[in-house]
């Protein structure tokens, strides 16, 4: 019975004595757990709400996308615009084209545009032909009768053989000089022949005959006319 008493007591201890060291441990946990809840709840209390900055972050956001929604459609408008114009100017280049080449298939050759030009101001004549009774006019205008006009025709011969072909018109005033020249000449140096001081003088500085000019002179005014209808 004694021992069985002092077993029990020696139980009783040891359970006692585990009850106080539970005891105790629980004890230090909740300290611990205190400790760290105080600890949270300081650090909570001291960072800042970041939820408002959240909110201004996301108001940016969204503004910025906006501003560049807006800016985007206003280059696709612009683009469209200039694709527009861009298809105008081609159209317009296109029918330029065609127009220019219009235009070259109409405009004559401008070899055979010089050659009619020439053959409208020369009348028909050579270059030589007028040079030639060019060079006799002047032999004619050492004869004093003959002389005013033969310079005046003679300067207009001139001025027909210095135009150039593609101004802005045949020189119209030498060619009625010159018509007017041939004109009178023959009937200037049929008067002035009949004078005996002079015919020997003509003779010799007037080498074309009436015939010849008067041909010339026939033929440039059917030409000059012919011209001056036109115009």
């Amino acid at each position: 019975m004694a021992l069985y008493e002092s077993l029990e007591s020696d139980v009783a201890s040891f359970f006692v004595a585990q009850g106080s060291l539970i005891e105790s441990l629980v004890h230090s946990l909740c300290l611990r757990v205190a400790t760290i809840e105080a600890k949270g709840q300081a650090q909570s209390c001291g960072s800042p709400d970041l939820s408002h900055v959240a909110a201004m972050i996301d108001t940016s956001a969204q503004q910025c996308l906006a501003y560049v929604d807006e800016k985007v459609a206003t280059l696709h408008y612009k683009l469209e615009g200039m694709d527009a114009e861009f298809d105008r100017i081609t159209r317009q280049c296109r029918d330029l084209h065609a127009h220019v080449k219009a235009v070259q298939t109409t405009v004559p050759d401008m070899g055979e545009l010089e050659i009619v030009w020439r053959d409208r101001v020369l009348c028909g004549l050579t270059q030589e032909q007028l040079l030639g009774l060019a060079k006799d006019l002047t032999d004619l205008s050492h004869v004093s009768e003959c002389h005013v006009m033969a310079l005046a025709t003679r300067h207009a011969i001139q001025q027909i053989l210095d135009a150039k072909a593609g101004g802005s018109a045949p020189p119209l005033g030498a060619m009625m000089d010159l018509e007017r020249g041939l004109d009178a000449l023959p009937a200037l140096v049929q008067a002035t022949a009949s004078n005996p001081e002079v015919q020997a003088s003509l003779e010799y500085n007037y080498p074309i005959s009436l015939p010849i000019i008067s041909t010339i002179r026939q033929d440039r005014r059917q030409r000059v006319l012919k011209y001056s209808h036109t115009q």
